[in-house]
């Protein structure tokens, strides 16, 4: 019995340093473009996102299984940051950054003890990384529509912010928006007609707060 309560008890020292490691670690573009004291951690962005999957759930009337694949998505979708640190797109290009992500994630869930749990962040890890199905279409929006909230929360309650300061968020989420492909799901069966639908609802809300 002592030797299983030890397994699981650094079973769950082995993921949760990695949670614990988002909490200390700020955003970068706040820090870089708005020189923020204090800016929005990692994890704090996180939990907003969870937020927002609660409030979306709530409007569209999801089932407890697709909001609780939602929240485990949200959950794992920036944890290989908690070792390459946030990178953000004007410092390194795309395939360089997800490279260094998929190494850094690969090497955080091979300190899983649990099968199960292991296959199921890396099943959810590759997933969001294909942005295909509807749940890593909708994590990879509200992580735009998360941001572009976080600026104007700072543009409207800390002194100094301009509005030419938060800009380039704003911009961010437009060109996000913009692109059909973040947003269409490939097959037109009933269920996927309806879930893209609601993603261009989240969409649309991402343009409005962007503008």
């Amino acid at each position: 019995m002592a030797r299983a309560n030890t397994s699981k008890q650094e079973n769950l020292s082995n993921i949760i340093e990695y949670f614990y490691r988002l909490k200390e670690l700020p955003r970068t573009g706040w820090k870089q473009k708005l020189d923020i004291e204090n800016a929005e951690s990692v994890a704090s962005h996180t939990l907003l996102m969870i937020a927002l999957v609660f409030f979306f759930s709530e409007k569209y009337e999801y089932s407890c299984k697709k909001k609780i694949k939602l929240v485990e998505m949200t959950l794992i979708h920036d944890l290989a940051e908690s070792i390459t640190g946030d990178i953000t797109p004007e410092t390194m290009n795309k395939n360089t950054k997800r490279k260094l992500e998929n190494e850094a994630f690969n090497n955080i869930i091979q300190k899983i003890n649990s099968k199960s749990l292991k296959n199921r962040y890396s099943e959810l890890w590759q997933e969001y990384q294909s942005e295909q199905s509807f749940e890593s279409k909708c994590i990879h929006l509200l992580d735009k529509l998360e941001m572009v909230l976080q600026a104007n929360y700072y543009f409207v309650n800390r002194k100094g912010i301009r509005k030419d300061d938060v800009a380039p968020f704003f911009q961010s989420g437009l060109r996000y928006a913009s692109k059909r492909s973040n947003f269409r799901l490939a097959k037109f069966s009933n269920k996927n007609i309806q879930d893209t639908n609601e993603l261009e609802d989240i969409k649309e809300i991402l343009e409005y707060f962007s503008r």
